[in-house]
């Protein structure tokens, strides 16, 4: 049974969806985020301790659809896990993708590959293979680290396995047939985090794919230098591979957490209002972008100074 998380915000089992007033006082309003904020932690923190309990945890992958918070959620599952006693390296599935440029050649050479960033083939499956086998032999082990701003692979961290240590793998790509196969093994546990709920407000309901679209124009545009036609067009891409690679396989998944915001359309709303006009009117998005602008006109915006110090928001705002 789903549960409410404030008065204000409440969550309907039946439904699955938050209803959240479409205006609310600035003290009650800060009161809301920050308990939304404190509930998704302590789920958070239920889903860790259940890992910590586990006699032989070596492997860990945390996985979710785009823009679904795996980042905040790798860093509370590895600040439970240290505080009882299990050293953690978290590593990125992103930082193993091929150069941008190597994509472009492939797809100019033949004429059946789509552009795309998302799929099972942007990945060095056979350089991931390699790094794991290094970490779990207890060698030490030089990670790449992937450059979006200039959408190269350069040199990352370097790692020097100990006994005892936990490698927390984290991306949509967990799931990728390839990817589960480098990972699985006994000593392996699966995490999946999504929104899973949709929001009402506004007289508007906007539902979880929704939400994480909107997320992903704001997150880009700040934090990897794309501007919001592109994120629409990539979304197109994005979305034919969830429904073939990632929501199939969700249900095999040991944990699960639902990462919707009960406030997060309120606090989206000032950025998406600055980016959706800028997309010219020829612009094949430029519809979606205009209908995305009317379903927000009646829902309160949300200040992102009220967010906790370790939102959730933090990664797209």
């Amino acid at each position: 049974m789903l549960r409410a998380v404030s008065s204000i915000g409440k969550e309907t089992d039946s439904m699955k969806c938050y209803q959240v007033p479409p205006m609310v006082a600035p003290d009650r309003l800060r009161e809301f985020v920050q308990s939304c904020d404190r509930d998704l932690q302590e789920r958070m923190k239920r889903v860790a301790r259940e890992l910590a309990e586990l006699p032989a945890l070596q492997l860990l992958g945390l996985t979710g659809p785009s823009c679904a918070g795996k980042t905040t959620a790798a860093k509370e599952m590895t600040s439970y896990l240290e505080e009882h006693g299990h050293r953690v390296h978290v590593i990125s599935i992103d930082d193993f993708y091929y150069d941008k440029e190597y994509l472009h050649q492939r797809a100019e050479e033949d004429p059946n590959i789509e552009i795309d960033y998302d799929s099972e083939d942007t990945i060095d499956v056979s350089l991931l293979a390699q790094k794991t086998e290094q970490l779990l032999a207890g060698r030490i082990t030089v990670l790449p680290r992937f450059d979006f701003e200039q959408g190269i692979r350069t040199v990352g961290k370097t790692v020097e396995p100990k006994a005892g240590d936990v490698f927390l793998f984290e991306g949509i790509q967990i799931l990728y047939p390839k990817v589960r196969s480098i990972l699985s093994g006994t000593s392996y546990r699966s995490v999946y985090i999504a929104p899973q709920s949709a929001i009402e407000v506004g007289g508007e309901r906007f539902e979880p794919n929704e939400l994480r679209r909107m997320r992903r124009v704001v997150r880009d545009f700040r934090y990897r230098a794309t501007d919001p036609a592109f994120t629409f067009y990539l979304w197109q891409s994005v979305r034919a591979n969830e429904e073939k690679n990632i929501f199939p396989y969700a249900r095999f998944c040991d944990l699960q957490i639902d990462s919707t915001m009960p406030y997060e359309v309120g606090m989206l709303k000032p950025y998406l209002e600055e980016l959706l006009p800028k997309i010219p009117d020829a612009d094949p998005c430029a519809e979606v972008a205009t209908e995305i602008l009317k379903k927000l006109a009646g829902v309160e915006a949300v200040s992102a100074d009220y967010r906790l110090p370790n939102s959730l928001y933090k990664e797209f705002i």
